[in-house]
């Protein structure tokens, strides 16, 4: 993710010919220059449902006055979610929670994917709010990475949506500007702020797979000894596999001392990531 500078030339120009494509010619890399520059350029159902997100959450005019609001078909949407996972949400579904007709629930979100994009911004909340007066940068970008994980694992659905070119909402962009504003601090270039905010991002994560499938396990009324047992199972058949030498000698190599807990290892690795923005910011600040 670098940072945001003027378009030097269209999206639409880099495009590469059939003739090109056919010699096996590399496609050019997008930038987040060209990214921004396409911007004006949204197809018109993504802008609509960016208007959702953003501008127009009332209901339609036309027909009966409205009986709920359209944050209660969001709500209603999460629970499910919530309790069955994102497969189950569907128009007919969300309609029986709140007890309308299905096609009442359009008047409010044309479609699943615009209800999608609206569950899902109201899933992510709000980011957390540093303590005043404000820490270093090490301790905000922790507490916003552990407040992700957390977050990430109450909604273990959020995870099952790839990251697509769809609408994304001001939740979205409020848990970006709170990591923005203490990496902002450390004297880096916008380039390099923005690429340390895609380490850190990505990291968060990664790192949180683990948590998040037993999230999503628990939510599905499995016990922990379960899915431990499930997941250790997936993982011994490396154990004694040809192909998996040393992953297989790494899951038998007995702990030092009293193993790490899931949390424990999340936090080791973020401070390990932190020790490599930290140096990398020494170095070109010196």
């Amino acid at each position: 993710m670098a940072g945001i500078r003027k378009q030097t030339q269209p999206l639409a120009k880099k495009r590469p010919s059939k003739s090109a494509a056919r010699e096996n010619i590399a496609e050019p890399q997008l930038t987040h220059d060209d990214i921004m520059g396409a911007s004006v350029r949204v197809d018109s159902d993504l802008r609509r449902r960016s208007e959702l997100l953003w501008d127009d959450r009332a209901p339609s005019t036309r027909g009966p006055k409205a009986g709920m609001t359209p944050d209660d078909v969001v709500q209603a949407a999460m629970q499910i979610a919530d309790e069955d996972g994102l497969s189950a949400v569907t128009m007919a579904a969300v309609a029986a929670r709140v007890g309308f007709t299905t096609m009442a629930t359009y008047r409010y979100f044309p479609n699943k994917e615009a209800l999608f994009d609206a569950i899902v911004d109201a899933g992510l909340g709000l980011p957390p709010c540093p303590a005043e007066p404000r820490g270093n940068w090490r301790d905000e970008v922790a507490q916003w990475a552990r407040a992700k994980r957390a977050m990430l694992c109450a909604r273990p659905w959020l995870a099952e949506l790839p990251f697509v070119a769809a609408p994304h909402g001001p939740n979205w962009l409020r848990w970006l500007e709170a990591v923005t504003v203490p990496l902002s601090t450390t004297g880096l270039s916008a380039p390099d702020l923005g690429e340390m905010i895609g380490v850190i991002d990505g990291f968060t994560r990664g790192a949180s797979d683990t948590a998040i499938s037993l999230a999503r396990s628990r939510a599905r009324g499995v016990s922990d000894q379960e899915w431990a047992a499930a997941v250790g199972a997936d993982l011994g058949r490396a154990i004694g596999d040809p192909r998996f030498p040393k992953f297989a000698a790494l899951l038998t190599t007995p702990s030092e001392g009293r193993p790490r807990t899931m949390d424990e290892s999340f936090e080791f690795a973020l401070q390990r990531v932190l020790d490599g923005i930290e140096h990398y910011v020494k170095t070109v600040t010196a």
